[in-house]
């Protein structure tokens, strides 16, 4: 009965918003990696969609700098480069700050309660190690605070940063690394999740700023680890530029 109700929805979805999921969901999981050529014509075949809705779901991801347009060849997935990587978080960590300090003073007993419940579903997801979910819900998590915030352009900022962070999220938590201790990571995670649940209910919006400090760098050791195992770059230069201070 749920399938058969869920089958429903995704049928019901325009053909454009079902192609942007799926394609997505490729370039997340790196099914579709950095680099790679978008086959238009495999995923209309795949999905039995035409040529014009999944046209528009790829000037979709466009827009949010997951593909790029090269003329006269087609659509490509984004690169990862240690430059937009540093970018990435650098912004990320300037913006998180703002929209936790914002949530602390708007935020409502609802979405306290929904903050908990997707963190509840998270903790289950890393303990079954559904990684695509585990990235989806930590997403989820993230975007229901931007959401506390009550502001609109904020908010915009924010989502396109978290469907960049989520191919990133999915690369480094799908591949145990001898060397980094993911279950340690799962669990600070999410005992983060919770400390910022409590601050927000508080309305502490000082603490809330230190603890997604905290967070955003817990995520940026994970992926410095993974992308360069032996080097500290990215946390060298973010420090220098005094954006850890």
């Amino acid at each position: 009965m749920i399938m058969s109700k869920k089958k429903k929805q995704i049928k019901s979805l325009p053909l454009s918003e079902i192609a942007y999921q799926r394609i997505k969901e490729l370039i997340v999981t790196l099914k579709l990696g950095p680099g790679d050529q978008v086959d238009e014509e495999w995923v209309a075949k795949e999905l039995s969609i035409g040529r014009t809705p999944i046209r528009e779901a790829l000037f979709r991801l466009n827009a949010e700098n997951l593909v790029e347009i090269v003329h006269g060849r087609g659509f490509f997935v984004q690169d990862i480069t240690l430059s937009n990587l540093k970018d990435l978080f650098e912004t990320m960590l300037i913006l998180e700050r703002s929209a936790v300090a914002l949530a602390a003073n708007r935020i409502k007993k609802d979405q306290v309660e929904d903050l908990e419940r997707i963190n509840s579903d998270l903790r289950q997801a890393w303990l079954e190690k559904n990684f695509l979910h585990v990235t989806l819900l930590n997403s989820r998590f993230h975007r229901f605070i931007y959401k506390a915030t009550e502001n609109t352009f904020l908010f915009s900022y924010l989502d396109n940063l978290q469907n960049q962070s989520q191919r990133l999220a999915y690369m480094c938590f799908s591949k145990d690394l001898a060397s980094y201790d993911m279950q340690s990571h799962a669990e600070l995670s999410i005992k983060d999740h919770q400390s910022l649940i409590e601050v927000l209910k508080q309305g502490n919006d000082l603490e809330a700023v230190n603890l997604i400090s905290e967070h955003v760098r817990l995520f940026q050791r994970r992926v410095n680890h993974f992308i360069l195992p032996s080097l500290d770059i990215l946390d060298a230069v973010t420090s220098s530029q005094g954006i850890n201070s």
